[in-house]
């Protein structure tokens, strides 16, 4: 987010010509053959692809989504917006009882559709790799091992629709793995002569959060290479124009972080990322560095000639009531909240699907307190967008009636 002036630059890579299925067979066959890793290991599914320098990874887990805890989280949600709307104790309690009956029907039905998806083509779980800030062999990997012959037929049919949609390739291996890449091929150059081996990292995070539904890895990422290779290496020329708020953030970054997390509810609709640095001052450090971006966005964004106020609220009361100032605290505050908390050596990002809902429940109070000067605002720029130099006269003119009740005479 806060670089998206440089990620917006165009990439050099592009996709390779797509090969046949029987070179892909061959190829990956090259690789996996032989690889065996301990069972127990959190990501022991796809151990073939992973080693200690593995960049990223990322399992969504099917088996983990509760349709039941996710209506109790919607319920939790509907009485809090009542509560902060002012409904009383008896009309919430009324509210609920009803809203008991229509999530129990959308349990069940949720419920069986989930149930049903499991039988065709909803696959256990399904895995991203990346071994690299240049992307060398990204990959979805799907286990199928363990599926029956129609299970299986049924999801690589409908994988290989979906890869095609989006560009992309898809093979079986050997019935064990669904691999859905941009370029099978090359694909399976890299992995030829990969080497696996055990990442205690990843395997530690993986089975700390073997409850979520989405749960990613990123091991020990810097972000200057990662630039170099998308801006044909112009990321120093590229830098020099930013803000050294933003120099700092990317130096303290690259020299500093160790690995990060994210996981996702999908009962409670909860997010968690979790950023680790080498120390608790060089977490406190990027968050100043984070702070100092905003603040210096908010100065520039809400200064008195380009208020993004102009055109959408009249001038006047802008200047008359000090708006621009107003709406820039309001921006950098709103902004600040939304930057991660330390935690020692961490920097880490929560967001809550409830608490959302209370603070779109605020917004929502605030726009209540707003809307008479909104509505007095749009009634001053409609007279003023309605005036005009030449005035319209919606008079008839004496000989169209006259001609008009001639007309309806000869009709009767």
């Amino acid at each position: 987010m806060i670089f998206s002036p440089i990620f917006s630059l165009r990439r050099r890579a592009r996709f390779a010509v797509r090969s046949s299925v029987a070179a892909v067979a061959a190829l990956l066959s090259l690789v996996l053959g032989t690889t065996a890793f301990a069972a127990d290991a959190a990501t022991a599914s796809i151990s073939p692809f992973i080693n200690k320098d593995t960049l990223v990874v990322v399992r969504v887990n099917f088996d983990n989504i509760d349709v039941a805890r996710f209506a109790e989280t919607l319920d939790g949600i509907v009485a809090t917006a009542l509560k902060d709307f002012g409904y009383d104790a008896a009309s919430v309690e009324k509210v609920a009882a009803e809203l008991d009956k229509t999530f129990a029907a959308f349990v069940e039905d949720g419920q069986n559709a989930l149930a049903e998806a499991r039988k065709t083509t909803l696959p256990g779980e399904i895995f991203s790799v990346v071994q690299s800030t240049k992307g060398e062999g990204a990959a979805f990997l799907i286990p199928v091992e363990k599926l029956s012959d129609a299970q299986r037929d049924q999801l690589t049919a409908t994988a290989k629709l979906v890869a095609a949609s989006r560009g992309l390739d898809a093979a079986v291996y050997q019935k064990k793995f669904l691999v859905v890449a941009p370029d099978l091929k090359a694909f399976g150059r890299y992995y030829k002569n990969f080497k696996p081996g055990e990442n205690r990292k990843i395997d530690a995070f993986f089975k700390q959060n073997a409850g979520a539904f989405v749960a990613g890895y990123c091991g020990k990422l810097r972000i200057r290479p990662f630039l170099d290779e998308a801006t044909d290496g112009m990321t120093q020329e590229i830098l020099n124009g930013q803000s050294r708020s933003v120099r700092d953030a990317l130096e303290i970054f690259d020299t500093t972080f160790v690995d990060a997390g994210f996981t996702f509810d999908a009962g409670t609709f909860a997010a968690r990322s979790t950023l680790r640095f080498n120390a608790p001052v060089d977490a406190g450090r990027l968050l100043t560095a984070l702070q100092g971006i905003v603040d210096e966005i908010a100065h520039k964004a809400f200064s008195a000639d380009a208020s993004p106020l102009n055109g959408l609220i009249a001038e006047e009361y802008v200047e008359e009531f000090k708006l621009t100032p107003l709406a820039r605290e309001l921006w950098r505050g709103q902004m600040r909240s939304q930057l991660p908390k330390q935690n020692g050596a961490e920097l880490v990002f929560e967001r809550n699907l409830t608490d959302e809902a209370a603070k779109a429940t605020g917004c929502a109070s605030l726009y209540a307190l707003a809307l008479p000067w909104i509505v007095q605002n749009a009634k001053a720029n409609a007279f003023r967008l309605g005036a005009s130099d030449d005035e319209i006269d919606f008079e008839f003119d004496e000989t169209d009636a006259a001609e008009n009740d001639a007309d309806e005479t000869l009709a009767e």
